[in-house]
């Protein structure tokens, strides 16, 4: 399991880490060591680069809802 798809699985789970990543996306993502390249992607919202990064290969899909 890639670090991206880890750290998804850990937003599912973890009611502070999803708390602190609703208020700073970036911040969250790069504190726990996703890369660059893979932050553009989950802010950009390619679902087709966010699979392929995350090494999604069982089509396991994430998706973060959050609220303005």
């Amino acid at each position: 399991m890639s670090n991206l798809s880890q750290f998804f699985t850990q937003l599912g789970t973890d009611a502070a880490l999803l708390e602190a990543y609703q208020q700073d996306p970036r911040g969250v993502m790069k504190a726990n060591g996703i890369t660059d390249v893979e932050i553009a992607a989950v802010m950009s919202g390619d679902k087709a680069l966010i699979r392929q990064l995350a090494g999604d290969d069982e089509m396991q899909m994430f998706q973060i809802i959050t609220t303005p």
